[in-house]
C-alpha cells in the first residue's frame, strides 16, 4: 500500500492520503497514524516535524502508559493527550502492572502470559465493542476530532500503543466523518497486518514450539496484530443500531454537522 511510511524505529505508520471519501480523496501527507513514539530516533522526528510538517502528535494512550513510554518530541512539536480507555478497561483482568510489561521483561515472553491467561479470549470482543459502548470512548474521540479541527487543516499524527486497535478505530472514525465507506475504512485498518507479518510470524512459531494452542495463538495475533474481522465487530453492530459509521459520529459522539464540514474543507481535496 502506496500510504504505508518506514522509519527507523516508529512501527506500523502511514498516511491517509488518497484515499477516496466524500466523492474525492484525502488530501496527502496531512492526516498521520502510528505506534507511538517513544523509540522514534532523531531521524524519525525531523521527517515528521520539518518534511512531514507534523507539529501535532495526539496520543490516545491512557496517562501510565504514557508514562511509562512517553513519547519523544521535538522542539515545535506539541503532544496532546487524550485517553480513549477507562478504568473498566485497566481493572478486573488486567491491571496496569500486567498491560505494560516492567523494566527488564522480555516483551515476547509478556505477550505469551497475557496470550495464556484465562481472561485473555474475551479481550478482542471486549475492547471493541466497548468502542461502540462507552460513553467515555464517544467522548474522548469527539474531543480528538474538536482537537483536529482545531489544528484548520496542518498535518497532525494520532497513536496509541502499537496503532492499530485504539488508533485503527480513530482512524476509522475519521475516514467515516470524511466520508469513506466501509469497505475502504476497512481496508486500512487491515493494513495494520502487513506493517507486523515479520514479528507476527517469529512469535507464532515461538508460540507454537512452546505448545500454545490455536486460540492462545489467536490471541497472540490479536495482541501483535490485527484481521479485518476484528473491525467487523463494531461494524456490524454500528451499522444495525445507528445506520453507519457516519451516523455514530454524529449521533453517539455528538459531533457536530460544521466540524464534519470543516474537515472535509480542510482534508478533502
Amino acid at each position: 500500500m502506496a500510504n504505508v511510511l518506514k522509519f527507523e524505529s516508529i512501527d506500523n505508520a502511514r498516511q491517509l492520503g488518497g484515499i477516496p471519501a466524500g466523492g474525492s480523496h484525502v488530501k496527502h501527507n496531512l492526516l498521520f497514524r502510528s505506534s507511538n513514539l517513544s523509540k522514534a530516533t532523531e531521524h524519525d522526528l525531523h521527517r515528521l516535524r520539518d518534511d512531514f510538517g507534523v507539529h501535532l502528535v495526539i496520543d490516545l494512550r491512557s496517562d501510565f502508559e504514557y508514562m511509562q513510554k512517553p513519547d519523544k518530541l521535538l522542539d515545535g512539536m506539541d503532544s496532546a493527550l487524550i485517553p480513549v480507555l477507562d478504568d473498566s478497561m485497566h481493572g478486573d483482568a488486567f491491571n496496569k502492572d500486567q498491560v505494560v510489561p516492567a523494566t527488564g521483561v522480555d516483551f515476547m515472553e509478556f505477550l505469551f502470559g497475557i496470550a495464556r491467561h484465562p481472561i485473555a479470549n474475551t479481550l478482542k470482543d471486549k475492547l471493541y465493542n466497548y468502542f461502540v459502548d462507552s460513553d467515555y470512548a464517544s467522548s474522548q474521540y469527539a474531543k480528538v476530532f474538536e482537537t483536529i479541527r482545531a489544528h484548520k487543516g496542518s498535518p497532525v499524527l494520532w497513536h496509541c500503543t502499537s496503532g492499530k486497535d485504539r488508533c485503527g478505530f480513530c482512524s476509522a472514525l475519521m475516514l467515516a466523518a470524511l466520508g469513506a465507506d466501509d469497505n475502504v475504512i476497512l481496508d486500512d485498518y487491515a493494513e495494520s497486518e502487513n506493517s507486523y507479518r515479520k514479528p507476527l510470524e517469529a512469535m507464532t512459531a515461538k508460540g507454537r514450539e512452546s505448545g500454545m494452542t490455536d486460540e492462545q495463538l489467536d490471541i497472540l495475533h490479536f495482541l501483535v496484530s490485527v484481521k479485518r474481522e476484528y473491525l467487523e465487530i463494531p461494524l456490524n453492530r454500528i451499522n444495525a443500531e445507528y445506520g453507519s459509521l457516519l451516523n455514530f459520529v454524529t449521533q453517539r459522539m455528538h459531533v457536530p454537522t460544521a466540524t464534519i464540514d470543516a474537515l472535509r474543507e480542510y482534508y478533502l481535496e
